[in-house]
């Protein structure tokens, strides 16, 4: 089967039992909200052998970048760290305050080859709400239509 590169990544992740929930454009996307994204956002479950898992995957990606980070990389503080290969990789440990565990009961999966976990329309307008950026700003405003039933 011919998977895309955003997908094949995802399906990879989920078969190798790494937890993670999708966020960002392409969570929108997943919800709904046709939009254009460049990059596959992930919050993770930061416990080390959940990251162990995450970085025996993306080893395999591109050049193998991912092969210089480690465990104790990913700390309890806000911002990405960005892996850069086919298309870049942005890996969350909290956002917004928020760890994974927080957002899981706005978990939702995306059926397919493998069950690709992402976050509702309500648990993208908690992490995007504050931001001051003007593409978080239409998407949250996008994202309550759909949650509200209505067309984005």
């Amino acid at each position: 089967m011919d998977r895309g590169p955003f997908e094949g990544r995802l399906v990879d992740l989920v078969l190798a039992e790494v937890r993670f929930l999708v966020v960002g454009g392409l969570a929108c996307l997943f919800n709904g909200l046709a939009r254009a994204t460049d990059d596959i956002a992930l919050l993770i479950d930061a416990e080390p052998a959940n990251v162990q898992r995450l970085l025996a995957v993306l080893a395999h990606v591109g050049e193998g970048h991912a092969t210089e980070l480690s465990p104790a990389d990913f700390t309890d503080e806000e911002g990405a760290i960005r892996l850069i290969e086919d298309f870049p990789i942005d890996m969350f440990v909290r956002m917004r305050g928020l760890h994974y565990s927080d957002l899981l009961p706005h978990r939702r999966v995306l059926a397919g080859e493998a069950p690709i976990p992402y976050l509702d329309a309500e648990g993208l307008i908690l992490l995007k709400s504050g931001s001051l950026r003007q593409r978080d700003q239409i998407d949250v405003e996008c994202l309550r239509r759909i949650r509200d039933g209505l067309a984005p």
